[in-house]
């Protein structure tokens, strides 16, 4: 919940039609409500999540005023600073290479700080972004996202436009391709990553996802705005994403789309059973990580029934989200920490103090410890021990069970 003594923001929210058939025959899945603390306020938003009864596409069935979207990225979100790379920069830079020549203009969509704009600038190429948060002339990155055609930017002027994990963040996927096809010479790539929902839903359902792509789904739509799915796809630099390279060939369909394709519309119930049962899929894993969460809670209360140790929640992200408010509830000090410097000093959903580095539970005595990395937390508890940090606790949040 909102902190009392904190203003709770609240979207405008419109119900659309289908981003990939325009049919209006919603078929709801399920619901979703995320509360974030932000730096100012905290945001709400309430998602209705539907497959298209006609294509089978799983997307919210109302969208939020696109003000609310900026407001929340700008304030809330937490995104990427400092330089850091949080991904393989030398698959991405394959990935371009391969597709893109040598020295030609790359315009990045989502571009963070613009540390992949200065590796592609390191490698030879004419590299540009935009971001909603990390504006900076510096590093070549411009405010700009929802709608790609920043006036700064010379239309059809972009050897390669390229986009990692923002399609499924925006308000209207058709408009949004379009306005980022503007920017592509005719005979141009565009190159995406998307969370992949029909291997990974719980991802592709994570936080303010609008709009979740099956490979079909998204070759669909690439298709439809005048771009021709390459034939060598790059390899997805995320566990859980997909990503597709296209070329733009059509310049009359990057302006006006076609329809939807007869194939894309008699698969719509094959579809529409399997994304039904990805949901279900989803939402059971969800129930399974949020009773890890309270079984971990029960653990640290169980270590110190007085809740005065220092609880640090180690690794900032959904599962630290899950606990930390169960947390809270019962220990004075609860901290979100992490080696990330991208994540460092920015504020954390539920909790009153930003996410800090680990190093900060060397100045206290009574401690416990909430792992929350899915991969790493033996690793971690290593790291813990080694540094002599003795501990009341050491709990896998993912497991919910004690180290």
């Amino acid at each position: 919940m909102a902190a009392p003594d904190r203003p709770l923001r609240r979207a405008n929210w419109q119900a659309v039609a289908c981003d990939l058939c325009g049919a209006s025959r919603p078929d709801v899945l399920g619901q979703r409500e995320i509360i974030v603390r932000g730096r100012t306020c905290d945001h709400q938003m309430v998602f209705v999540d539907v497959a298209c009864g006609s294509c089978g596409f799983v997307q919210a069935l109302e969208r939020p005023d696109e003000a609310f979207l900026m407001d929340y990225y700008r304030d809330a979100h937490i995104g990427h600073r400092g330089g850091e790379l949080h991904f393989d920069a030398a698959s991405r830079l394959s990935a371009v290479a391969a597709r893109v020549p040598g020295g030609g203009r790359i315009i990045e969509i989502g571009a963070n700080d613009g540390a992949f704009c200065a590796e592609l600038s390191k490698a030879g190429y004419d590299a540009f972004g935009f971001d909603p948060v990390e504006a900076d002339e510096a590093a070549g990155v411009e405010k700009g996202f929802l709608e790609a055609g920043v006036a700064s930017v010379t239309p059809r002027s972009a050897d390669a436009v390229i986009a990692y994990y923002v399609l499924e963040h925006v308000i209207d996927a058709g408009a949004w391709l379009r306005s980022a096809l503007a920017l592509l010479k005719d005979g141009g790539v565009l190159i995406l990553e998307v969370p992949n929902y029909t291997t990974h839903p719980q991802d592709s359902l994570n936080v303010e996802h609008l709009l979740h792509f099956t490979p079909e789904t998204l070759r669909e739509l690439l298709e439809q705005h005048g771009l021709d799915i390459l034939p060598d796809q790059p390899t997805p630099t995320v566990a859980y994403g997909q990503a597709i390279a296209a070329r733009l060939t059509d310049r009359a369909l990057a302006e006006c789309p076609r329809p939807a394709s007869d194939a894309c519309l008699t698969g719509g119930p094959k579809r529409l059973a399997a994304a039904k049962a990805a949901y279900a899929e989803a939402m059971a894993d969800r129930a399974r990580r949020q009773a890890a969460a309270e079984s971990a809670a029960k653990l640290a209360r169980d270590a110190d029934p007085s809740g005065t140790a220092s609880v640090f929640i180690w690794g900032a992200n959904e599962y630290a989200e899950r606990a930390a408010p169960l947390l809270a509830q019962a220990f004075s000090s609860v901290q979100v920490v992490d080696k990330s410097a991208s994540k460092i000093g920015a504020p954390f959903p539920g909790l009153a103090v930003p996410i800090a580095h680990p190093d900060v539970a060397a100045d206290v005595s009574a401690r416990i410890f909430l792992l929350c990395s899915p991969n790493w937390n033996a690793q971690i508890a290593a790291e813990i021990s080694a540094a002599g940090w003795n501990a009341l606790a050491v709990i896998d949040a993912v497991a919910g069970e004690r180290l």
